[in-house]
């Protein structure tokens, strides 16, 4: 899927596809602040190859791309017993503010009902307040039993309005 961010530049959606690993690889090497929120993305480039490999070999990935280059990546880690997945969701810095994780928010949780998710989950800074207004912009709620200063857990009910 083509778009255009809110400045007017031209970014494609899509599925992660096997020949993209190294251009995932280069947009998290250069990505900053590494290690911020818990550990992710790891610092160290070896462990980033080992924590990329994983998330492409467990999880249901999209990819936002400016010209030939990784500018976001949008993860769903499903757990189909249970019918839910966890969420996690990183622009370059440059990238945003402009709607590219706008963009990866809706088709991952579109994908998510695809998947025959009931519920996606995540958790964030509870002082990330960008994050946090993306994610209630698509109806993801505090869950008040989450017992962490520093974090806050939310969740989306897959099936409900998705605030676009």
């Amino acid at each position: 899927m083509t778009g255009a961010d809110e400045k007017g530049h031209p970014f494609q959606v899509r599925p992660y596809r096997p020949g993209d690993f190294q251009c995932l690889l280069d947009m998290y090497d250069l990505f900053a602040p590494k290690g911020r929120f818990q550990g992710m993305p790891p610092k160290e480039f070896g462990t980033l190859e080992k924590w990329v490999g994983m998330l492409i070999r467990d999880g249901e990935n999209v990819l936002a791309w400016r010209r030939e280059r990784v500018i976001g990546h949008v993860v769903l880690l499903p757990d189909f017993e249970k019918k839910d997945a966890e969420y996690l969701i990183f622009v370059n810095r440059p990238d945003r503010g402009k709607g590219i994780g706008t963009k990866l928010t809706q088709t991952a949780l579109q994908w998510a009902e695809k998947l025959g998710l009931k519920t996606v989950w995540l958790t964030v800074d509870a002082y990330n307040f960008r994050a946090i207004r993306l994610y209630r912009k698509f109806n993801f709620s505090f869950c008040e039993a989450y017992e962490s200063p520093s974090e806050r857990l939310m969740k989306y009910r897959c099936g409900s309005d998705d605030g676009t």
